[in-house]
């Protein structure tokens, strides 16, 4: 007797996996409502756009994502399983963010800044370190040679010894991606990277997110450049008043008299095919700071948005 098979196509596609998946997350300030039941998923190897105007509430629902701070209701899942809000158990888990105002150590070597990122990732007990015993100087080693990689990989392996307040502002955003990257994400987010750049670092910018998508990780990119983002990302999703307005690949949502009206008030879609920057001059500029933690309250430096308060 003969088993027959049934052949699979050749053409058939692996399945993708849903690396994060947000439900119903809300999270208000007093009588404030930033996030209003934002519902949110990220499959493996995609670049999600997440734009709106400001005030939209787009920071803190990445600050809500990342754990800075804890969503008034709603769960955030990361590959099945529910993320604990604490910033220290989502980096654990396998995302890892930049900031809007870069959150550098400033007084650090670029190298510096990114093996802090790969500390994470150590198992170097509090004994060994202050002994400085073998597994300390091994993991010691193997992190400072991670952290020259990834200054390679950005375009910064030259800088690797130069302080960070002393790089270029393109470079500290580099930089700050690069230190992300050292805490092994599966699914990177990044708060207005281009931010501040002219042309050419913003073609640079779109060129390292594409490098990074190769390397296997998903990104999730916050943003008021449209060129750039409907230039890079496979979906987009657009936030308005903490709400959903509206998600789709970069041609539906660019085209949609909802996203328009949101940014300009009015327009044909013409006109926003003309002016497909929307990033206006009370944008913030971004600056170099300590990290820090949050205890659900915004920094004194960054005030929480209104949705964003930027």
């Amino acid at each position: 007797m003969t088993a027959t098979t049934t052949p699979q196509s050749p053409s058939a596609a692996p399945p993708v996996e849903q690396l994060l998946q947000a439900r119903g997350v809300v999270m208000r300030f007093g009588g404030l409502v930033a996030v209003d039941g934002i519902d949110f998923a990220v499959n493996e190897g995609e670049i999600v756009g997440l734009i709106g105007p400001n005030g939209a509430g787009k920071t803190t629902f990445f600050n809500c994502l990342t754990g800075m701070y804890r969503p008034t209701a709603g769960e955030v899942r990361f590959l099945g399983r529910r993320l604990s809000p604490r910033p220290q158990a989502v980096t654990k888990a396998g995302i890892a963010r930049t900031f809007q105002n870069i959150r550098l150590f400033a007084n650090m070597t670029a190298v510096e800044n990114v093996m802090v990122g790969r500390y994470c990732r150590t198992r170097t007990g509090a004994l060994s370190a202050i002994l400085h015993g073998p597994r300390y100087h091994r993991e010691e080693r193997e992190t400072r040679e991670r952290a020259h990689e990834l200054l390679a990989f950005v375009g910064l392996g030259r800088s690797a010894d130069h302080l960070a307040r002393n790089l270029s502002y393109g470079d500290q955003r580099r930089l700050e991606m690069a230190r992300a990257l050292a805490t092994d994400p599966r699914l990177l987010l990044l708060d207005e990277p281009t931010a501040g750049m002219n042309p050419q670092e913003t073609r640079a910018a779109t060129e390292l997110i594409f490098r990074i998508r190769e390397l296997g990780l998903a990104v999730v990119v916050i943003e008021h450049d449209m060129r750039f983002i409907f230039g890079v990302c496979d979906r987009v999703v657009c936030l308005v008043r903490g709400k959903t307005l509206t998600e789709g690949t970069p041609d539906q949502v660019q085209s949609d008299p909802r996203v328009i009206e949101a940014y300009i008030g009015t327009g044909s879609a013409s006109e926003s095919h003309a002016s497909p920057d929307v990033r206006t001059s009370a944008d913030p500029p971004a600056t170099t700071e300590q990290p820090g933690q949050s205890d659900g309250r915004a920094p004194a430096d960054e005030p929480t948005e209104d949705g964003e308060q930027r």
